[in-house]
Formats: C-alpha cells, structure tokens, sequence
C-alpha cells in the first residue's frame, strides 16, 4: 500500500498516533474499489474550523469534521492525492465526553467518517448513513479491538 497522511496543526495537537490512523486508512481502502491516495489531516481549533464550515459549507459555528475530496469533478491525471480531513479537537473532546468515549475514540471515529466520506460514502438517507456506521465501526474495531 503506497499513500502518506500528512498532518498539519492549528492550534491544536494530534491526540492518536499517525500510526493508528495508517491502520484505520488500510482498512478503509479495502472496503472500496478506489485506488489509494494520499490524505491530508488538520487538526485545528473551533476557531479554525468554523471560519472553514461558514466558508465551505454556509453555517455558522464549529463542526467536529470537514472533508474536502480531491477526487471529485476534474483531477490532475496521476494525482495521488485523495483529500482533507478537518477535524477540531476542542469540538471532539466536548463530543468525547457526550458520548462517554475518551478524546482518542472520538477522534479515531471523526477520522475514519472523515475518510469515508473521501472514498464516496455518504448519509443522507437511512439507510446510507447506517451502511456508513456499520463500516467505520467494523474498521475501528479491526484496528482497535472495539473502540
């Protein structure tokens, strides 16, 4: 498998190794005909993401993850790039504690939603979001023994 997460910070850390989400994107692309490609990770502050969701999506305030697919409509021929994944920590620890999960749960879950979605998976209806649920958590269980 060739492909790279690169990761940039804003204001925030990452909480989970860069190994673990190597794990989670192998899996990932196994559950897909896609072709592999490189994936960009920022994790960021609200601050930084609300500015994103009001820019790209037309709503105010923060979002726990974005997702910015380069594969869609015209690509450079041979591009290896998949897309972006933005995910604000400050956002995942309020859901971690929602949820009862521990910051690095939640932010493992936000990343491979994120990811799924940069390989052509959506929720916008019933069923679509729970094919979409049963195939992160069976990812994240393959990797993580149940998160």
């Amino acid at each position: 498998m060739s492909f790279e997460i690169y990761v940039s910070r804003h204001g925030a850390d990452l909480p989970v190794g860069l190994e673990t989400l190597r794990e989670i994107a192998k899996r990932a692309f196994s559950y897909t005909t896609l072709p592999e490609g490189d994936i960009s990770l920022l994790v960021c502050d609200d601050e930084k993401i609300s500015s994103l969701n009001r820019e790209y999506r037309g709503k105010p305030g923060p979002t726990d993850v974005l997702s910015f697919s380069m594969r869609e409509g015209e690509t450079s021929p041979g591009s290896s790039e998949l897309g972006d994944i933005v995910i604000s920590v400050p956002t995942t620890e309020k859901q971690a504690a929602l949820y009862s999960n521990t910051l690095q749960e939640e932010f493992i879950f936000l990343f491979t939603h994120g990811l799924l979605h940069l390989l052509g998976f959506d929720h916008d209806s019933g069923e679509t979001e729970a094919h979409m649920m049963r195939t992160a958590q069976k990812i994240i269980s393959e990797v993580t023994d149940g998160v």
